[in-house]
């Protein structure tokens, strides 16, 4: 198992949700791919389309998207190295799912 870098735990600190990090995964996942609200409440079984939208709002507002004016967003990172945190949260966050869990309950 790989051990955490103090960086990538220090940006794991920063997300607000599981459903937040979720959703910021599957975005990064499918990069060229245009995500509405609906299509990620349904596929991280969020309680509804308005904490799917809650979520749109803030990846949009902390550089991880680009999103328009009617609630699609599509991957689009601020800067190469918010890019490669994320790419590096992908990689390990399925070996470490529980700690990185933890992590961003804590």
């Amino acid at each position: 198992m790989q051990d955490l870098s103090p960086e990538l735990r220090s940006f794991i600190l920063t997300l607000p949700s599981v459903p937040f990090l979720e959703a910021l995964l599957l975005i990064h996942a499918a990069p060229d791919q245009i995500w509405t609200a609906e299509a990620i409440a349904r596929r991280l079984y969020l309680q509804g389309p308005a904490q799917a939208q809650q979520i749109v709002a803030e990846l949009a507002a902390r550089g991880f998207c680009v999103s328009t004016g009617d609630g699609q967003l599509a991957y689009s990172p601020a800067d190469a190295a918010l890019h490669a945190r994320v790419s590096a949260l992908a990689a390990i966050y399925r070996q470490q799912l529980i700690e990185i869990t933890k992590l961003v309950h804590g």
